[in-house]
Parts: structure tokens; C-alpha cells; sequence
């Protein structure tokens, strides 16, 4: 008998000298299936700040969502069907968490080797703290008709190599996913920085491995660099008897399981919201279909999901991609489209929808269906838009444009076509906008005393202010509508708000290329209670503004006015942008010369100032970014 010594196998030949045949038979040596960190070999070491990680540590559940199920539409494989992903939290005892002693142990050198690094000790004391528990959670998340991740540990381009063996690398080939930057998301949603990886791909090959992010520790004389890999030394395990049965993979497709989850109450619909934001117009498609614990989110269920969690909503706000997701289906749903072939991204759809509110965002979206991010229009009025190219070749250019993060298009990474694919984009939505034009030819007209029968708040409602919705119209002066009643004919019909004390028949005069500390004149709502007489273009008031510090979340501005007589003023705070201007919501002022001053949403009231005296004040908005500031003005006499 001989004994032949392969790499992963042992093989055992018999030879029967009776009959002169070869019988081989074949078993597999269980060999050692540990966690593995290779050495430093003297060079840099890992610590702490992990930027691939730290980019998704904010809202680490918006960013699991939105770079996980884009991964898993990329790798569709039926396409009659859609993609099914499920989001399932388990709690694993120690001896259902691979290597858990061995794990321990690192953490417990890593620990002690950065014991002078504040961050690192936290880091780790949170690790240790949470697979000490008798339960730790798992977030398993499954994908089904998809390709599975094909490859071998050493095949480049395939998406198991992709996913699991490589840093920066996101190979875009039919059935493989993209795997780029996104892929540190679960490890940002994991207090171990702990994901394990199960696959079954079209061949039935069954792969396992997990992977750690953690910090440099010292073993035996020798530092090891924080990646680890769970499997045969740095490779996957791919003999389905040596992966443990709990990660078995029995379909086609892939699992991505968390160890440590970051499970905080409401887990469970900081998901559901991201995936609504990101994926509403796939859904609708039917070609994704969601189900976090019991939740289910499908096409059938679709609008009243998104009612429930986003009527109440702003229409624009801060998170990405701006813009109301309920308002962009309905764009869809029920707004105009407009359809054209460009010269070099094919065919593109151009869908458009009035609103209530101010909003003026266009979602930009490719083949995936997944909004990569919304892009402001000018509009005279509110509107909602949303630009779709999903034929492969405008895919495949507009792919060319996004960074590691795909959330954005940006030009300089296709210098062959990315000025002109942008310019075709633009064009086309401003030509659908003009197109989508109202024209209203009269001028502003004032109703008289109309500010009697509205509200203090610019956002209120008509009524008692003590919550009923009732409104007599009976005043202390007698007067009804049909005194303050205006003769006036219109070339179109008026547009009448119930919220602002002015008929709006044209486009607004605010100049959206003013330098940003001139005043602006408004013909905005003002509180009742104070009006007794307000002088529109207040003359010789100058204003400057400056951006002070930022704390979190919020900006404080210093504010500089001067004005050419002794008087007060209410001020109105806009934030300007390239194409837009939104209302500053403030939140604190300072004193301002004893007087008492008061907020009321984007007003601040009763500023008073002194002839030729300069007055100097600080106001603090919330705000995610640093914005350019405009002021209304208005005089009180």
C-alpha cells in the first residue's frame, strides 16, 4: 500500500493482487478549521479606525440595507421573478459560533495590546461584553434567485473572490454582484466586526468562510494584522461536511450572517425605511420582495407601506437620496412621462408630478432600480421628477460614473462621455420641465384684511387654536368675505394657498443669483397678534453673515445688520443652494439687546436696532451641512 500526500486531500491506494484491479478509495482528512491571522512581518499594523467600516457607522442600518439588496439584484437570475431577501435575527450559544474560544482569546490579546489606545479598548470591550452574552444575535440575511457567488478562492473574477478574498475590488460580470466599498456595511452593524459568508452556487458548490475586522495583537512574539479569516488557514471551506450545519446553505444564493448584531429597538424599521427609500421603484416593478422578521414588503403592499411610514414626512429632507420616496411613487404612478432616445445613453424616462410642497428633486435611477441619488431643478412651483435609464447600454456608461459608493454620477470618471452623458441628462430634464410649465401672466395681487381669516403659523391650520379644525368666520369688526372681495380678472385661475396671505398668479421674484447676505423682501405670513402696520423694502438695512462653529448637527451663524433708523424687524432664514432655496429651520438665538426675542420655525421676531448702530447676534440651525443664508425681511411700524 502506498500513501500519496495531495494539498487538500490524503489518498489512499489499494491494490488488489488477485484480480490485478485498482481500487482507490478516497476520504478527507478533517484538517484544522481555525480563525487565521497572518503576521505583519514587520510591517504596518491594523488599529482601530477602520475606514471602510467607519464610513457606514452612522446609520449602519440604512447603509446594510441599501449595499446588500443592490449587491442581490445585480446577481438576478430569473428575471420573471423577483428577488426574494429575508432578514432574520437568531441568538447563537458559544458552541454554535465558529471558533468561539479562539476568538475569545484574541480579543483578549488585542485588548491588551492596545491597552494604551482609548477608542481600541472601547472597541474591544464592547466585543468582549457582547460574545460574552449567553445569546448572541445574529443577523442572517438571505438572498433567493439569485446566481450564488461563483468562484474559486483564487479566481479574480469571480464574485466569491470579490466578496470575501479582496479589498477594493467590485468585478461588474453577468451573475457575479458588485462588491465594492458597500461590503463593510455589515461589519459596521457588528459590535465583533464579525461577518460569516455561506453560498451555494449554479455548479452546487457550497463555500463557507468568515471574516474579521478587528485590531493588531501580539501571539507568541509575533503581531498579526486585525483581518482574520474563519476557515482552512485564509481559504473557504468548500466540503459541505466540514461547514457547520447551521450555515448550510440548501438553495442556490447566498447568506451573509452577522455575528454580534447591533440590534437596537427599532432594528426592524430603520430597515424597512431604508429599503423604501432606496428600492421603492424595484418593488413596484416586482422585481424585489422584502421580508424583515414577519414584515413583508412586495408590490401588493407597496403604497400603503410607504403612506404609513413617509406621509407624515417633509417632502425634501436631509437623508439620502433627498426626496420624499412616497412622493417619487407617486410620480410614477400617476404623474406625465416623458420618453426619449439620447444620442448616447439610448432610451430615458422623464416622470413628472406637481405638489403640495416644496420638494423639486429629480431620483436618478439605472437598470438596478435602485435610486443612486436625487438632483435639483429649478421649477416655478413644487414638483417631484424622476429620471430612469434602464436599457444595458446607458446602463453601462452610467455604471462608469459612479464611485466605489454609487451615489452619485459623476463625470470625471468617464472622461470619454462623462461631460456629455451629463449635459444629455440635463438637457433632457430642464426640456421636460419647461414643457410641464403653467404660465401665469398677472402680477401679485394683495386681498385686503386677509390676514383676519388665516392662521398665525405659516403650517397651521384654520381653527380656535385649542385643536378643532372649526372656523365661524365671525370677527369683533363684523367683516365677512364680502368686504375684502377684489374685482380682478385672470388669465388663468388663481392658485390660492390656505396658508399665506398673498394670490399667487406668477413665478416668485426672488432672484436665485443673489449674493447670499442682500435682503430679500418677502410677501410671506406674518403673526396676527403683532400686526399693525409692516413697510415692505425697509431702505438702508445692510446685512452680513457669518458661519460660526458646528456642533453635531447643528450650525451657529453670527449675523451683522445695521439699518439707517431705529425700528424692528422680523427676520425669515432661507438656505440657498445651486438650485434651490428651503426654509432654515432655527433653533436657538442669542439675546439680542435685552429685547425679548422669539423662533418660530425659519422666523425670528421682534429684532430690534438702533440708527446707524451695528448689531451683531448668533442664531443656530439644525443642519447635516454648512448652508448659504438668505433673509427676508420685514419692517414693523
Amino acid at each position: 500500500m502506498k500513501k500519496l500526500h495531495c494539498s487538500r486531500l490524503h489518498l489512499i491506494v489499494a491494490v488488489n493482487q488477485g484480480n490485478r484491479l485498482l481500487n482507490f478509495k478516497f476520504f478527507i482528512m478533517q484538517q484544522d478549521i481555525q480563525w487565521d491571522f497572518v503576521s505583519t512581518g514587520g510591517g504596518d499594523e491594523d488599529g482601530p479606525n477602520n475606514t471602510k467600516i467607519e464610513y457606514f457607522s452612522g446609520d449602519y442600518n440604512y447603509y446594510l440595507a441599501r449595499e446588500i439588496i443592490q449587491n442581490s439584484l445585480d446577481a438576478r437570475k430569473d428575471k420573471s421573478k423577483p428577488v426574494s431577501v429575508f432578514f432574520k435575527l437568531e441568538y447563537f450559544g458559544d458552541a454554535n459560533f465558529p471558533g468561539y474560544t479562539q476568538f475569545l482569546s484574541i480579543l483578549d490579546k488585542a485588548q491588551k495590546y492596545w491597552e494604551e489606545n482609548e477608542k481600541a479598548q472601547i472597541l474591544l470591550s464592547n466585543a468582549i461584553k457582547c460574545v460574552s452574552q449567553r445569546n448572541i444575535p445574529f443577523l442572517r440575511i438571505s438572498d433567493f434567485n439569485t446566481y450564488g457567488l461563483n468562484g474559486t478562492d483564487e479566481d479574480k473574477k469571480g464574485g466569491w473572490y470579490s466578496l470575501v478574498r479582496s479589498t477594493g475590488s467590485s468585478p461588474k460580470s453577468t451573475g457575479g454582484g458588485s462588491f465594492g466599498i458597500g461590503k463593510g456595511a455589515p461589519f459596521a452593524a457588528s459590535d465583533l466586526r464579525v461577518v460569516f459568508y455561506a453560498t451555494k452556487n449554479e455548479a452546487s458548490v457550497s463555500a463557507f468562510q468568515g471574516k474579521a475586522e478587528l485590531v493588531s495583537f501580539e501571539e507568541n512574539g509575533d503581531i498579526k494584522r486585525g483581518v482574520g479569516a474563519y476557515g482552512i488557514g485564509q481559504k473557504s471551506i468548500r466540503e459541505l461536511r466540514s461547514i457547520p450545519e447551521t450555515f448550510w446553505r440548501k438553495k442556490q444564493g447566498t447568506d451573509i450572517i452577522i455575528a454580534g448584531y447591533k440590534n437596537n429597538a427599532g432594528w426592524e424599521n430603520e430597515l424597512i425605511k431604508s429599503i423604501l427609500r432606496n428600492f421603492w421603484y424595484a418593488i413596484f416593478k416586482n422585481e424585489l420582495e422584502v421580508k424583515i422578521e414577519n414584515k413583508e414588503i412586495n408590490s401588493s403592499n407597496l403604497e400603503s407601506l410607504l403612506t404609513s411610514y413617509f406621509s407624515g414626512e417633509k417632502y425634501r429632507d436631509n437623508v439620502k437620496p433627498t426626496g420624499n420616496p412616497l412622493q417619487y411613487y407617486l410620480t410614477v404612478n400617476r404623474g406625465k412621462v416623458f420618453a426619449k432616445s439620447l444620442k448616447i445613453l439610448g432610451d430615458a424616462a422623464f416622470y413628472f408630478v406637481e405638489t403640495d410642497e416644496y420638494l423639486n428633486h429629480v431620483a436618478m435611477m439605472r437598470k438596478s432600480h435602485m435610486i443612486i441619488f436625487s438632483r435639483a431643478f429649478r421649477f416655478p412651483g413644487n414638483y417631484a421628477g424622476v429620471f430612469i435609464c434602464d436599457n444595458d447600454l446607458g446602463d453601462a456608461e452610467l455604471r462608469k460614473m459612479e464611485p466605489p459608493e454609487h451615489d452619485e454620477w459623476d463625470s470625471n470618471r468617464s472622461p470619454e462621455n462623462g461631460n456629455k452623458i451629463y449635459g444629455e441628462i440635463t438637457d433632457f430634464i430642464k426640456e421636460c420641465l419647461e414643457k410641464s410649465k403653467v404660465i401665469k401672466k398677472t402680477e401679485y395681487s394683495e386681498i385686503p384684511n386677509m390676514h383676519k381669516y388665516l392662521p398665525d403659523n405659516e403650517d397651521g391650520e384654520l381653527g380656535d387654536g385649542k385643536g378643532e379644525k372649526t372656523y365661524t368666520g365671525n370677527e369683533s369688526n363684523e367683516e365677512t368675505s364680502q368686504l375684502i372681495q377684489k374685482s380682478e380678472i385672470l388669465d388663468k385661475p388663481a392658485n390660492i394657498s390656505p396658508m399665506k396671505i398673498t394670490v399667487l398668479n406668477k413665478k416668485s421674484t426672488i432672484d436665485d443669483d443673489e449674493d447670499d447676505d442682500e435682503v430679500i423682501i418677502p410677501s410671506g405670513p406674518e403673526k396676527v397678534k403683532e400686526r399693525k402696520k409692516r413697510k415692505r423694502n425697509p431702505a438702508n438695512v445692510h446685512i452680513r453673515i457669518f458661519n460660526s462653529n458646528r456642533i453635531n448637527d447643528e450650525y451657529e451663524y453670527t449675523i451683522v445688520m445695521k439699518s439707517g433708523k431705529k425700528t424692528k424687524y422680523d427676520l425669515r432664514f432661507f438656505s440657498i443652494g445651486e438650485d434651490l432655496m428651503d426654509k432654515l429651520n432655527l433653533v436657538k438665538v442669542s439675546p439680542i439687546g435685552g429685547e425679548k426675542n422669539y423662533l418660530s420655525g425659519n422666523y425670528l421676531r421682534g429684532v430690534s436696532v438702533e440708527k446707524d448702530k451695528e448689531l451683531r447676534f448668533k442664531v443656530v440651525a439644525k443642519s447635516k451641512f454648512k448652508n448659504a443664508i438668505k433673509i427676508e425681511l420685514n419692517e414693523i411700524q
